[in-house]
């Protein structure tokens, strides 16, 4: 009898949507019904050939969007997974939705199938800026949604929004955090807007079309994020994210503590034994690929030793508990002073980085600067 590893998450990739916002680089596609049941066949080949492999901590289902699946669909999908993956000693089971895919059947097919964590992606409870965005629901759609969510006994829930749309100002972005605050989530990932190489927003840009807001404007509206949410009672634990004490995404920490994780369809990453490797992104390649039973990897690397420990440190930074010395060693095998001494007293007089109690962890300055601060350990 084979030994199961563990790896701490699984992630399931469904990139349909039933049309693209104009800022996403995400791999996603227009769904065309013809294709999503071959997709779910490759989906389920991928989890049969390491079921008995692997034991699972988290599973994350993401897109695209996984409850544009219509209701049949969707109950094939999660019952591929419970199929092929021990869902009932998970300690955390999470779906990305939106509002306007999902209804009171396809809510209770998620609520049969021991997902106990949801993820809404809102992005904002202006229609304005939710129309700018090209999202196909309302903000009165995304609030019956959550209660829908509510109501059927969902106790763990969170919400994405996104901050820094061209023309928004600080007091629009503070009526959609407490929009966001009457609902009462469990935990709020709080996005600045970004431009992408190739999306429709940086056409529209360079066009004149939109202008995009400054960076001080930008910055005011981080800060005011953090110190709102902050006197609300959430815990600020990564760049982004919130959340109530010990709600913080289980799965998400694997990724920013550089933990093992499989991925399972077009264009999801796996890291396992020190090697990152990619499946082919192109839907219909991926599906043809599983088919004939060829190779899906698509990329594949495996960084020498001073590279991935300046991976492990760019990854734990974005955590606001920071990484101590010890846990630096014991995950890279480098020393932390030997490798970025000079780097780390450097941001550190700058006050962008504290040495507290032999952790190193950005500041509330450094936070703000994070992406200037992570580029002195490329």
């Amino acid at each position: 009898m084979s030994i199961q590893k563990h790896i701490p998450s699984l992630y399931i990739h469904i990139p349909f949507c039933i049309s693209k916002c104009i800022y996403c680089d995400f791999n996603s596609i227009v769904m065309k019904s013809q294709i999503v049941d071959e997709y779910l066949n490759a989906i389920e080949s991928g989890l049969q050939a390491i079921n008995g492999k692997y034991s699972f901590t988290t599973v994350y289902i993401g897109g695209g969007t996984p409850t544009v699946l219509n209701e049949i669909q969707l109950s094939k999908l999660l019952n591929i997974i419970s199929k092929h993956v021990d869902v009932f000693n998970l300690k955390e089971y999470t779906i990305e939705v939106n509002p306007g895919t999902l209804n009171d059947e396809k809510i209770f097919a998620l609520k049969n199938s021991c997902i106990d964590r949801v993820s809404i992606g809102i992005q904002s409870f202006n229609d304005k800026y939710l129309k700018l965005l090209g999202r196909i629901h309302t903000a009165k759609e995304a609030k019956d949604i959550f209660s829908s969510l509510r109501e059927k006994g969902f106790e763990d829930i969170s919400i994405d929004l996104i901050y820094g749309y061209p023309t928004q100002t600080l007091n629009e972005w503070k009526t959609d955090l407490r929009e966001c605050l009457i609902l009462d989530p469990e935990h709020i990932s709080a996005y600045c807007l970004t431009y992408e190489q190739g999306t429709p927003l940086v056409g529209m840009t360079d066009s004149g079309k939109f202008k995009k807001l400054g960076e001080e404007e930008e910055l005011n509206m981080y800060e005011h994020t953090n110190d709102f949410l902050g006197n609300k009672g959430y815990k600020h634990y990564e760049i982004s994210n919130f959340a109530i004490p010990g709600k913080e995404c289980q799965h998400n920490t694997v990724y920013w503590e550089n933990r093992e994780y499989i991925g399972i369809g077009a264009g999801a990453f796996s890291y396992n034994n020190g090697e990152r490797c990619c499946n082919i992104k192109d839907v219909k390649e991926y599906i043809s690929a599983v088919k004939a039973k060829k190779n899906l990897i698509c990329f594949s690397e495996k960084l020498p030793q001073e590279k991935r420990a300046s991976e492990i440190l760019i990854m734990a930074l974005r955590m606001t508990s920071g990484i101590s010395e010890k846990e630096f060693f014991n995950r890279s095998g480098c020393n932390l002073t030997e490798l970025f001494g000079t780097q780390l007293n450097i941001l550190a007089q700058a006050g962008l980085i504290n040495f507290d109690d032999e952790r190193v962890k950005l500041t509330r300055k450094g936070l703000s600067l994070a992406d200037s601060v992570m580029m002195e350990f490329v």
